[in-house]
């Protein structure tokens, strides 16, 4: 099968490393499109290929005639790419979220309608670690009974957090902000634990630590800023070798750069969200996400009728740390779930993954297009909810 990549990205390159190592033997790299002609050069070096670049994707189509486009640009390109691809009956595999708004969400589905043979996912990776998956099948299985209600405190320290805020995510016109880029993970999974979707949202939101209010001063990137050696987010990307191979070894000056000020005017994005979801078959899910956390994880509680289900992630210094727990009615210890942790990035889930994408046995926990649009569609009502202060009909935003 011959793959082309559209956006040479940092998230590109694990798809990349395990094609090389662990499915070179049926798949093959062809191609790379992206608008940055020195990022392009950057990325070959990083992941050791020298594949032809292109800047037009209608021309690399024409002239590497892929079979598969792995699509990591931008959040707000995704749909263009996702919509050119499936009329041109490529298969294609779009990296989440999916999209950042209803209007794309409306846009890839009729591009799906026109193409209903053609091949297209949403690489959810959140679905395939080990208590994600240990979640699913206890909830299935009626473990808990009946599911009332969910509360998912997600956390991040200050490291991954204040990443988001650095780079062109911090704008909410091509990211979607956190409720969509980050969120959007989550609201995948919640969708997949509990079969249904979202029916409402109520949500709030703020900007508290970072962008222009949070600080007295700020630069415009950290390495060319006088307050550097003041500043506790100050970061040299430079020194680092991969980013300083796909940011600055080959870039023009005007480039994008992934070091903006955390305290820059134009954030726009919230650093804390809390949202209360109703869902079609009645769960009530309490949904809260800070970007700005002492330490990394996520604490997620299913209430049943027969009892309660805990999953606890912690990332720490010494690896992460998974638990998922069954509490039941009338006795008095919970009950572990054995839990064996796999290696690799996100916990092992991205090798599950590409093993559902390019290897020979599949699981059935690939998310579809329209999985990734009801994960987006979340996002959309939870930022619409926090800009007008009203409850979002989820279904009426497309």
């Amino acid at each position: 099968m011959r793959i082309a990549l559209v956006g040479a990205s940092m998230r590109i390159r694990a798809f990349v490393e395990a094609l090389k190592s662990d499915y070179a033997d049926s798949h093959q790299i062809c191609g790379l499109m992206d608008i940055d002609e020195g990022k392009m050069l950057g990325f070959n070096e990083v992941v050791g290929l020298e594949l032809p670049c292109y800047t037009d994707f209608d021309h690399m189509c024409d002239k590497v005639k892929p079979d598969l486009l792995l699509i990591s640009t931008v959040d707000c390109f995704h749909r263009d790419y996702i919509v050119r691809a499936l009329d041109r009956k490529i298969s294609c595999i779009a990296e989440k979220p999916l999209c950042v708004n209803a209007e794309q969400c409306c846009d890839i589905i009729a591009a799906q309608q026109r193409n209903p043979e053609v091949f297209a996912a949403t690489s959810h990776n959140a679905r395939y670690h080990v208590a994600a998956r240990a979640v699913k099948k206890l909830l299935d299985d009626g473990v808990i009974g009946q599911v009332n209600s969910v509360n998912y405190t997600e956390m991040l320290d200050q490291e991954h957090g204040t990443s988001y805020f650095r780079r062109w995510n911090s704008i909410k016109a091509i990211s979607g902000g956190l409720a969509i880029h980050k969120a959007s993970h989550h609201f995948d999974k919640i969708n997949w634990w509990l079969n249904s979707k979202a029916k409402t949202v109520n949500a709030y939101g703020g900007l508290r630590c970072f962008g222009a209010d949070a600080s007295p001063f700020r630069g415009h990137h950290c390495n060319t800023c006088p307050y550097f050696d003041q500043c506790a987010y100050a970061i040299d990307y430079e020194k680092e070798e991969i980013y300083h191979k796909l940011f600055f070894k080959h870039n023009h000056a005007g480039a994008y750069r992934p070091d903006r000020c955390v305290f820059s005017p134009e954030i726009d994005i919230e650093d804390f969200i809390s949202a209360g979801i109703e869902y079609g078959n009645g769960v009530l899910v309490n949904y809260t996400l800070s970007a700005h956390c002492n330490y990394e994880g996520e604490t997620i509680i299913f209430e049943g009728n027969k009892g309660r289900l805990e999953m606890i992630r912690r990332k720490r210094p010494e690896g992460e740390f998974s638990s998922v727990e069954i509490f039941r009615f009338g006795t008095t210890k919970p009950e572990k779930i054995d839990l064996k942790l796999e290696s690799g990035t996100h916990g092992g889930a991205d090798k599950r993954l590409y093993r559902d994408l390019f290897g020979g046995e599949k699981s059935g926990r690939l998310a579809t297009l329209d999985d990734g649009i009801q994960a987006v569609l979340v996002g959309v009502a939870v930022n619409e909810s926090i800009k007008t202060g009203q409850s979002i009909d989820v279904a009426s935003l497309i």
